[in-house]
């Protein structure tokens, strides 16, 4: 059998030669797909549920091999044939004889390296949905029966297995090539269906033109060794194996790390809080819950500020610290705690970033109108400043 296909390259197309190894002619000189007996490398049809996937599909398929034609799977190449538009739905496993195989390696020789592909020859057939090519030898039929299908047969066990197509449901029409056949012929034409021996006259019938090697045959290589390349990827996955184990170790020390800080800030905020409603509790809502702290201490300066001229002197530090306190919420400042001490006025024990922000706050707490100055600072280096303000108040209320 001599056939051509045609790839693309950069625009252009360049012939790729389909050699017979059981020919006489020596292999071409340039990259070929190697064509071996379809005799001798069956499809051979399963009934596989759509829903089985991968490994479960493989096993599923030669359990059901065993269980339809007996024996045991020794001595045999088996391949799914991942055909046609849905390969991951493949009905068919591709059969070869191991020692066959051998022979077919050892008939490539020297020119294995330019050989693109190892086929059976109905798999070097073009093939499009809805057609039948039928290609005839002297002796042999040579079937494509769509994308996902074919055989190459004697001319009495391929005139059943058309027979046995065509009650499955034939094709639109029927691309016929090679010496005639007459019960392939006859039986072609009762079939009723258009006949046609150049692919150009498929249009007029509704069929596309066949292609070759456009559903995925290539992937059926034969000169491919499924099991070596298992092997080699498992190999490579077991050299991985050692960086991967400490890539998922410094991952979880990191998550670990992460937590470990998440909590430690959480705690943090806690004591915040904690230490916040202490020092309310002291100096403004002894009593009662305590909700929202910015909303309930800006409800009791109100009280304050509204409150009678009798307690007028107790009052006034609650109006500085209202004001202290607006000041305060536009910087990063941790307030730890505020007193009123007599002499001093009001105190306030703050944490800040560094000392340039206690100086940005104690100027923007002086334009508020507080007479503000820092008592006491120093430096940590978890917390950053720790300082004292005091703003005195006089007893008429008013800032000095």
């Amino acid at each position: 059998m001599s056939l051509t296909l045609t790839r693309k390259s950069r625009g252009t197309t360049a012939p790729l030669p389909v050699h017979d190894l059981t020919g006489d002619t020596p292999p071409p000189r340039v990259p070929f797909v190697a064509s071996v007996p379809g005799m001798a490398a069956p499809l051979v049809p399963l009934d596989l549920p759509p829903t089985l996937k991968g490994q479960t599909r493989d096993r599923v398929a030669r359990r059901q091999l065993r269980d339809a034609y007996g024996g045991t799977e020794a001595g045999l190449d088996i391949r799914p044939a991942r055909l046609g538009v849905a390969p991951d739905q493949w009905t068919r496993l591709l059969l070869t004889d191991a020692g066959d195989r051998r022979d077919w390696l050892r008939a490539l020789g020297a020119f294995a390296p330019l050989c693109r592909a190892m086929l059976p020859d109905y798999l070097c057939l073009p093939a499009a949905p809805d057609l039948w090519v039928i290609e005839t030898t002297e002796t042999a039929v040579i079937a494509r029966l769509g994308p996902e299908d074919g055989f190459a047969a004697e001319p009495d066990l391929a005139l059943a297995l058309l027979q046995e197509a065509a009650r499955n449901g034939g094709p639109r029409a029927i691309l016929r090539q090679g010496p005639a056949q007459p019960a392939i012929d006859a039986l072609l034409a009762a079939l009723n269906l258009p006949i046609c021996t150049d692919p150009a006259d498929l249009a007029a019938h509704g069929v596309a033109a066949p292609t070759r090697f456009a559903h995925n045959e290539l992937a059926l290589d034969l000169a491919r060794d499924p099991g070596a390349e298992r092997a080699e990827m498992r190999r490579t996955l077991s050299r991985l194996r050692l960086p991967l184990a400490l890539a998922v170790l410094g991952l979880t020390g990191w998550i670990t790390a992460t937590m470990i800080e998440t909590r430690a800030l959480n705690a943090q905020g806690l004591a915040y809080r904690l230490n916040a409603e202490r020092i309310l509790r002291q100096v403004m809502i002894p009593t009662g819950p305590i909700l929202d702290i910015r909303s309930q201490v800006a409800q009791v300066m109100d009280s304050a500020r509204n409150a009678n001229s009798d307690v007028e002197t107790e009052a006034r530090p609650l109006d500085v610290l209202r004001r202290a306190g607006g000041v305060m919420a536009n910087h990063e400042t941790t307030i730890t705690r505020v007193s009123y001490q007599p002499g001093a006025g009001l105190v306030i024990d703050l944490q800040i970033s560094d000392f340039a922000a206690l100086d940005a706050l104690v100027s923007d707490l002086r334009t508020a109108g507080t007479e503000a100055r820092v008592a006491q600072s120093i430096t940590r280096e978890s917390t950053g400043v720790e300082a004292v303000l005091a703003m005195a108040v006089t007893e008429g209320g008013d800032n000095r």
